[in-house]
């Protein structure tokens, strides 16, 4: 199990051996609670619960997203669908908005490693940039969102996903909008008793218009010595290459956020490397055939 579900687990124990918990000044009595599940992938609750109001015999859903105090991530595995979701029809210029905000740092990153640099191994070859949204600053091509209140409550809560995800099963039985979260639930650990963590219940609809929300571009490479490449995600930008006379070049996309997907990068740089006959095992031969353009580090 990992720590987030753990830490979800341990959560819903306690409210499963209380039973009954107090709110602000109203008492409510458990009747379901469980984990979310969508027929696919996630959703935005990682805690469902139906409780009655003793007080007024009224039903009220607390569908809780969990977020550790140690976990950066929003969305790290954005597409374009999902980009849409939250951002609505001007997707393209948000997006496109905030990487030409740090426009400079894709032009100063290395395209080609013959030696490692930082965390990326020797003989790898650029294929660009995937889009993630962070809670915090996240290096060098990073930076702060400008969302509408709207759109940062979204973010959070999932109310724009897709019907799939929204329409969870909770213990087996769908249940409407489960999977769209309401409060938001900050934890750094789970060894405090239930009142603890009912006391930092926040609403989302708070909890997100105080909160910045980032974005960061993390590289996808080519990776010679293994012939592969981190999966096919969706790219916010990244490179055209290409061969003339034997001579390879490279030109920077960055108006076509999340329509082309790593693969076809990377199927491209196959190509040319086979053209070129080069592999890993004579990966430095490519430096006699890189354009003078093309920034690389031996």
């Amino acid at each position: 199990m990992s720590k987030h579900g753990g830490t979800e687990r341990s959560i819903i124990n306690l409210f499963e051996s209380a039973k009954e918990f107090n709110f602000y000044e109203d008492k409510y009595e458990i009747i379901n609670i469980g984990k979310p599940r969508p027929s696919r992938g996630e959703c935005k609750t990682d805690i469902y619960i139906l409780a009655k109001n003793l007080s007024t015999d009224i039903n009220r859903e607390f569908k809780i997203s969990i977020k550790q105090n140690d976990a950066d991530f929003l969305e790290n595995k954005m597409s374009l669908e999902r980009a849409e979701e939250i951002f609505g029809e001007k997707v393209k210029d948000v997006i496109i908005k905030s990487i030409k905000s740090v426009e400079k740092s894709f032009s100063d990153d290395y395209l080609i490693y013959f030696k490692k640099f930082k965390r990326t191994e020797e003989k790898c070859i650029k294929i660009g940039w995937k889009f993630e949204l962070l809670n915090k600053h996240g290096g060098e091509r990073s930076g702060v969102l400008l969302l509408t209140d709207d759109q940062k409550i979204d973010v959070y809560s999932g109310s724009n996903l897709n019907i799939n995800k929204k329409n969870a099963k909770v213990n087996g039985v769908e249940i409407i909008d489960s999977g769209v979260a309401n409060f938001i639930l900050e934890v750094n650990n789970t060894k405090e008793v239930l009142d603890f963590y009912i006391k930092d219940l926040k609403p989302i609809k708070d909890f997100a218009i105080i909160n910045d929300i980032y974005f960061a571009c993390k590289a996808i490479n080519y990776r010679s010595k293994v012939n592969k490449w981190d999966g096919n995600r969706p790219l916010s930008a990244f490179i055209e290459w290409s061969l003339v006379n034997n001579i390879i070049s490279a030109k920077f996309v960055m108006n076509s956020p999340l329509e082309t997907k790593a693969n076809e990068i990377g199927e491209n740089i196959r190509f040319i490397l086979s053209q070129l006959k080069i592999d890993s095992n004579n990966f430095s031969k490519l430096k006699n055939h890189i354009d003078e353009n093309v920034n690389f580090i031996e």
